[in-house]
């Protein structure tokens, strides 16, 4: 192997592990309110940002939701249709929008109404649109918490009212 390609194996490596380290493991939690209308799913990475922005979340549905918290890896084994609501709190993933598993849950839902889909980004004014769901996006600043929170809160709103008729 030659000086080059060593270097740029060396670089994607490192790539690899810096990407790991920037998402890290969500612990799977179930929230079950005693008389629920709904149920949340919320797929995601763990970061102080997101952490916030998911107990929020669930402190304000658990009365009235069952509500299950599962990392963004496990979107392989769910499906849309188990739950009124899919929220997905990933984060942008340099080049590639957002990482595959993502991607394919996204592919393979038909129904793509009952997603909300907020991503961060280290670009406040980056826009992004899938598969006819638009991204909420937002940097991850505490200065725009309160803002994330509620562009995310709507958004689950809208689709629990679809739920409802």
């Amino acid at each position: 192997m030659n000086m080059k390609n060593a270097l740029n194996s060396f670089c994607f490596i490192g790539m690899i592990f810096f990407l790991g380290a920037c998402s890290a493991h969500l612990k799977e939690i179930n929230v079950v309110s005693e008389k629920p209308t709904h149920t949340i799913l919320i797929a995601g990475d763990s970061s102080s940002f997101k952490d916030k922005i998911r107990e929020r979340i669930i402190e304000k549905y658990k009365q009235t939701c069952t509500i299950h918290v599962v990392n963004v890896a496990d979107l392989k084994e769910k499906t849309a249709d188990t739950y009124d609501v899919v929220l997905i709190m990933d984060t942008c993933m340099a080049w590639s929008g957002f990482n595959p598993t993502l991607k394919d849950f996204m592919d393979r839902e038909e129904n793509r109404k009952k997603t909300v889909l907020s991503m961060t980004a280290g670009d406040p004014e980056w826009v992004y649109s899938y598969k006819g769901v638009d991204a909420i996006t937002s940097a991850s600043r505490v200065s725009k918490e309160d803002d994330f929170f509620n562009r995310i809160d709507k958004d689950i709103e809208r689709v629990l009212a679809l739920a409802k008729q």
